[in-house]
């Protein structure tokens, strides 16, 4: 039973979230990236039941960069809400996606700002319905147009030279190297792996199905989701585009956070009050090719359990989970290393491929959703959701509740821990003679050409990552397990089976 007099007035809590999504239809409308998130800041601001008195209390609006130009869709926010004091930041993509929650968060509670507002979202599917129609995209306010008070950007990049010069800029093709070591790992032969991957992401689909953000609420099955067609081709083997993140999609979240003293002073509801209880993230960037285990990410585990330790929480304790969910290959990792079974449910959205997943926001699609499930679920819930920035690099974990937190909140950087938890490999580009695949992947062009791309290893350890254009390699890995095979690299770069 949450003893709500007790709870301190510097209590961060969020007390609005709005997921909205404009799907595909006879009645769809194009908009502005920025008239998109200010719909869904306003939407939010709503759910606290004191939109004018906070909207003008808001100091801070955050938004992480998507695909649009825009500049500064924050100010534009602010403007609408009423909050015209309030300071305008922007994140760029290879920002750890929980950074904007967290600087929200701690800013409420440390008294900065008396509110905040997260949002962001897509309009991509804007500009395809525009192209296919021959019409415009509305222009964004002119407010959005400006320079924010503040960006924030990656410290380093999140790919390295030979990822990009090799055919691995691409996740797709990122996360099908890694789903092949999983596969390998778990023994399965490419039928069997395909089955289990079609049954996960067909238990997506049908979260999908009932939820009221998603994209896509079809409730596809196993076999149409992971059994490749005229209708649902190769991306990368062994994904199928049902088995990949969709981002042409117009969608936006957003949430409103503040404090506890500020709830009671604008007499917000107390079923309104969502807490986070701490995050756990680590900004430690081991490219793919480098670790030592392309199966694995301890930095994901290490980051959950510094998020429970800190908040006080068990993890059979976690009711409801929302794991960052771009391929399946993301939420195997992260499960295994968070301890979670893959029999349990384990999104509140329905995933990337069939909720959406707007460019570097889905994190804050699961967020929203993860307040409003608990907002509207039983007492004493607890929910976990994560993120990951980067390829399959940046993870983040951060711990909700409707009841009162046990632990202040606090934000643990486990970044020097998950250094020292992942041992790496060295990578030479420059890599010839014998070596062996422990991951790879079969990319098919649009006129039947087949790139097969691996990482591979010498009998000294030594990694790189290469490339074979020869139509056989391609058709034989799309069928066989190609972990394990040996291979010549006779130039740098490139690989012929030995």
């Amino acid at each position: 039973m949450t003893d709500w007099l007790s709870i301190p007035d510097s209590t961060p809590i969020v007390v609005g979230a709005a997921e909205v999504v404009h799907r595909p239809g006879p009645n769809f409308q194009p908009c502005s990236a920025t008239e998109l998130l200010i719909e869904t800041a306003r939407l939010a601001l709503d759910q606290s039941g004191a939109a004018a008195a906070l909207g003008a209390r808001v100091g801070e609006v955050l938004v992480p960069h998507g695909t649009w130009s825009e500049s500064d869709p924050a100010r534009a926010i602010a403007d609408a809400v009423g909050a015209l004091d309030a300071r305008t930041v922007r994140s760029e993509l290879g920002v750890l996606q929980h950074t904007l929650l967290v600087r929200a968060i701690l800013s409420v509670a440390d008294g900065r700002v008396d509110a905040a507002i997260v949002a962001g979202g897509e309009n991509r599917w804007s500009g395809v319905h525009a192209a296919k129609s021959g019409s415009a995209v509305p222009d964004p306010p002119s407010a959005s147009l400006g320079e924010p008070d503040e960006v924030i950007s990656p410290a380093e990049m999140v790919i390295s030279t030979i990822e990009i010069e090799r055919n691995l800029t691409t996740a797709a093709h990122q996360y099908a190297i890694i789903e092949s070591a999983l596969r390998h790992r778990l023994g399965r032969s490419v039928e069997a792996h395909q089955a289990a991957l079609g049954s996960l992401w067909e238990g997506f689909a049908a979260v999908a199905a009932q939820a009221p953000g998603a994209w896509n609420q079809q409730a596809m099955r196993a076999e149409d989701i992971a059994v490749a067609s005229e209708a649902n081709r190769v991306i990368a083997a062994p994904y199928t585009k049902w088995l990949i993140s969709q981002w042409n999609v117009d969608q936006a979240a957003a949430l409103v956070v503040t404090t506890v003293g500020v709830a009671r002073e604008l007499g917000i509801d107390r079923e309104q009050w969502v807490f986070p209880l701490a995050t756990g993230l680590s900004n430690l960037v081991i490219p793919m090719p480098e670790r030592d285990e392309i199966h694995r990410w301890p930095a994901s585990g290490i980051a959950g359990r510094a998020a429970l330790e800190a908040a006080g929480v068990a993890l059979d304790e976690i009711d409801l989970v929302d794991l960052y969910s771009c391929f399946p290959a993301a939420v195997e990792v992260q499960a295994a290393e968070l301890g979670f079974d893959l029999a349990r449910p384990l999104t509140v959205t329905g995933g990337m491929t069939f909720s959406g997943g707007p460019y570097n926001n889905y994190s804050l699609q699961g967020a929203a959703a993860m307040v409003t499930a608990l907002t509207n679920g039983p007492a004493d819930t607890i929910g976990l959701t994560s993120a990951v920035s980067g390829l399959l690099t940046k993870p983040s974990v951060t711990l909700w509740s409707n009841a009162a937190p046990r632990t202040a909140y606090t934000c643990v950087d486990v970044t020097d821990h998950a250094r020292s938890a992942t041992a790496v490999r060295t990578v030479d580009p420059d890599l010839v003679g014998a070596a062996t695949i422990i991951g790879a992947t079969v990319i098919p062009g649009r006129s039947a050409d087949l790139t097969t791309v691996a990482v591979v290893e010498s009998g000294e350890g030594v990694r790189s990552v290469v490339q074979s254009f020869e139509h056989s390699v391609g058709e034989r890995f799309l069928i066989e397990d190609p972990v394990g095979t040996a291979v010549v690299i006779g130039q740098a770069g490139e690989f012929s089976l030995g």
